[in-house]
């Protein structure tokens, strides 16, 4: 296939119907994006490598250790009373554990980070499931490979901005390059995700981020017109999930105490719209389940309902029970934080009506929804790349 450049644009949790707000993007093609049951640590290796998390099993930021003892064994030692049950203390621990001890261990988007609200006598039982950076070889293994990976190794020049430190995501910060110099140029927008969460994606101050955005991608669309004309390369420009504004927040562990038991005995992972139990034995997972009947909005991942999400069916990455929340719905004392002030999420049901991404680009797209594994796939068939993957694709070419 005759190879063509291509400006990639990627741009977090830009909800589908945002673009309204963005007039030069509406010149353009442009479908919803189907995400999957998870965060942006999930959404990343499906749009770089065509396979969904069943594959290439990226699930959490923080998930049970595969090994006897994770990277914060030490910490777990500590005793569970005040001030080692405090929060603010639990983040400032796992922070100074993590720089002094971990940092050259594992250099990932998310890295080690703080913890919080989690009795640190669990955290021994926990690691990471991210271990390397997206563009560094064997992200996933040795049978999936990136974009970055297949491109390094077939001599293709790209340009990559705003993927690292320590400008990561930020518009006004992007290291912007000539179009004839590369075959790909990608640029990687993180602050549409951080407006969204401060003040939600269709505020004025929203609304105000997607102006810009649009300005920028309308800026560089000129300039690789100017090089290659209107039909000599493909703009690409996606989201990897949409975001919904908050109206119910709850408390696991306060409910868990109206019922007279402490979750805090329970070995257990809160995210903002997740949260995943390892019960000890028969009784505490019933106890568990009957609370979690309680709460309308939230949903148990059923054994079949792994597959229809394109989900790994693996313990250790989504518990022995698994559950997510409806849609404007997140959970507060989470291990990332407290989330009471935050005004928007992301993280739910693909089918959750705000939970779509966007795909845009300048030429036809063949299907009405694109998916994760698509980005991927259409990326590489317009660069002209021959990839003969060990692992059969999850996405196809959908550009005409």
């Amino acid at each position: 296939m005759k190879k063509r450049p291509v400006l990639s644009i990627f741009a977090d949790g830009v909800r589908f119907d945002s673009l309204k707000y963005m007039p030069f993007l509406q010149t353009q093609q442009a479908v919803p994006l189907e995400t999957v049951l998870g965060y942006s640590i999930t959404c990343h290796p499906s749009m770089y490598t065509g396979v969904y998390p069943d594959k290439h099993k990226i699930a959490f930021h923080w998930v049970k250790g595969k090994k006897r003892n994770g990277p914060y064994t030490f910490l777990s030692y500590f005793p569970d009373f005040f001030p080692f049950s405090n929060a603010y203390f639990q983040a400032l621990a796992s922070h100074y554990y993590s720089k002094l001890f971990l940092k050259k261990k594992a250099s990932p988007f998310m890295g080690y980070g703080k913890l919080l609200n989690l009795p640190m006598k669990f955290w021994n039982r926990i690691d990471i499931n991210e271990f390397k950076y997206w563009d560094d070889d064997n992200y996933i293994g040795e049978d999936i490979k990136t974009i970055f990976e297949i491109l390094r190794k077939q001599d293709y020049t790209y340009h990559v901005s705003n993927m690292h430190k320590p400008n990561l995501g930020k518009l006004h910060a992007v290291k912007k390059v000539a179009p004839k110099d590369f075959d790909w140029v990608y640029y990687f927008i993180g602050e549409s995700d951080h407006v969204s969460h401060e003040f939600e994606q269709h505020s004025p101050e929203g609304i105000e981020f997607l102006g810009k955005l649009d300005d920028f991608i309308r800026s560089e669309y000129g300039k690789f017109t100017e090089v290659y004309g209107e039909d000599g390369f493909d703009l690409i420009f996606w989201s990897d999930h949409g975001h919904i504004a908050i109206k119910n927040r709850i408390d696991l562990y306060d409910l868990f105490k109206k019922n007279n038991i402490n979750l805090k005995n329970s070995f257990h992972l809160v995210d903002s719209t997740t949260a995943r139990f390892w019960p000890k034995n028969e009784e505490e997972r019933n106890q568990i389940m009957e609370i979690m009947a309680q709460i309308p909005e939230a949903t148990l991942v059923k054994d079949e309902d792994y597959k229809k999400l394109h989900l790994a069916k693996d313990t250790d990455l989504y518990g022995d029970l698994f559950y997510y929340l409806k849609a404007e719905t997140v959970f507060i004392y989470t291990i990332h934080g407290f989330g009471k002030t935050t005004k928007s999420m992301h993280g739910y049901h693909p089918d959750d009506e705000g939970n779509d991404g966007i795909f845009v680009s300048n030429r036809s797209i063949k299907k009405d929804k694109v998916t994760l594994p698509d980005v991927f796939v259409s990326t590489i068939k317009s660069l002209g790349v021959t990839y003969e993957p060990k692992v059969e694709l999850d996405g196809e070419n959908i550009l005409s």
